[in-house]
């Protein structure tokens, strides 16, 4: 039987636990895979494990089971690892990072096998806590060493991904501004997604506030849970004061259990309410859905610290007229972008840069002097120009001589010029 590459699949991956969620399109939302479909286990930990004997890789739960029994070699920091740059030696075999991110993401592949025998990946989009360099190389290497090319991926952070999450809702849920609040091990932090609805598109922008100091997983454990209350009491308040806000969404496992449950709900009366460990991975899952075929990002910009916020363009002769020629776009994620286009020249021996931000509409213009370019008859010069995206706030241009047919060979010349974006 022949393989349908239809699969859209959202993989959170972090340090503690790791998720997967496929795209269902009957009911046209993720839904979660589980490691054990007889516990309905979502969680799967993000452990690595080699048994004694055999020598043979485990994960998950199962792996965390042959450790706790002895039987096995484990691996729990398998992000910190790849962020540290460190090796781990296994029954004296040294290990990457990449290494080991290889063989999870292997051992996490079979579920999916598991769940759609007779399918495969059409995208998959990975979300992480942040997009370091570091844990994106890593994971780029990994998909690599595991043939799954390039253009079947993405890698995003988890506000990206909680975008996609909160405004692939009902309109109604984001009517307003939208808030989460997230309890990780390492403290408490509140993200919430500023909707600017007057504009075409939308822009949907991001504030944070760290309350890790005030509230994280070790006072949680050594505080009653009367302090604890009080100390999110006073969190929750500070962060909703003079807010208008739609909804609001809790996770993180600092949240499991019922001990803030008849706080959330008096504390957010009026406001649309959700709990869950899924929403990032759900995101993802979102995500995988718009690189098919966008909607949400056709309606609404993501402004946020991995995007661009401004257009790169230039003005060229197109179709009859003078038309605007996009070199990047406000929105696109700006680590490893890079985009080309040949142009050929009239009588100019310089090209003008329009910046424009998105918010503001304000443009600034930068001017690249190609010295000595139009050596050649007018209209037989043709050149390509790539702008590489370094930062939010600046690119890099260059130029290149392509020549015009064997009569016009190429001078092989390059020009190259870093522009702000501001």
């Amino acid at each position: 039987m022949v393989e349908e590459q239809n699969l859209l699949v959202g993989f959170d991956l972090c340090n503690d636990y790791s998720q997967i969620a496929c795209y269902n399109y009957r009911t046209f939302e993720p839904e979660s895979i589980c490691e054990d479909l007889s516990k309905e286990q979502y969680l799967i930990p993000t452990v690595l494990g080699v048994t004694n004997i055999k020598k043979e890789w485990v994960y998950g739960e199962h792996a965390i089971e042959l450790g706790n029994r002895g039987e096995a070699f484990l691996v729990y920091d398998i992000v910190g690892v790849i962020e540290r740059e460190e090796e781990i030696s296994i029954f004296d075999v040294p290990f990457t990072g990449v290494d080991l991110l290889e063989r999870f993401l292997r051992k996490c592949f079979t579920l999916l096998k598991k769940a759609y025998p007779n399918e495969s990946i059409q995208k998959i989009v990975f979300t992480v806590k942040e997009t370091k360099s570091s844990l994106i190389d890593a994971l780029r290497q990994a998909l690599n060493n595991l043939k799954i090319k390039e253009e079947r991926y993405f890698i995003q952070s988890h506000t990206r991904s909680y975008l996609f999450y909160a405004l692939s809702q009902r309109r109604e849920l984001w009517a307003n501004d939208i808030g989460l609040f997230d309890f990780e091990e390492s403290g408490l932090k509140y993200v919430q997604i500023n909707i600017k609805s007057n504009t075409h598109p939308m822009i949907a922008g991001i504030s944070q506030i760290d309350f890790s100091n005030q509230l994280n997983g070790p006072m949680l454990q050594r505080s009653t849970d009367e302090n604890v209350r009080y100390l999110l009491e006073d969190i929750i308040k500070s962060a909703l004061h003079n807010q208008i806000i739609s909804t609001i969404y809790f996770t993180g496992i600092g949240f499991e259990g019922d001990w803030a449950d008849d706080l959330i709900a008096s504390l957010c009366t009026g406001r649309k309410v959700f709990r869950g460990q899924n929403l990032y991975v759900k995101g993802a899952c979102y995500g995988a859905k718009e690189l098919i075929k966008p909607k949400i990002t056709e309606d609404i910009l993501f402004l946020t610290d991995e995007v661009l916020e401004s257009d790169i363009l230039i003005n060229a002769y197109y179709n009859a007229g003078i038309s605007e020629v996009y070199l990047a776009k406000a929105g696109e994620v700006w680590k490893h972008f890079s985009n080309s286009i040949d142009v050929i020249l009239d009588e100019e021996e310089e090209i003008e840069i329009i910046i424009r931000n998105a918010l503001t509409n304000k443009e600034t213009k930068q001017m690249i002097v190609l010295e000595g370019i139009l050596s050649e008859p007018y209209k037989c010069t043709r050149i390509r120009i790539r702008v590489q995206l370094r930062s939010q706030k600046l690119c890099v241009i260059t130029v290149k001589d392509l020549g015009f047919g064997e009569f016009y060979p190429t001078s092989n010349r390059v020009w190259e010029q870093s522009v702000p974006l501001e």
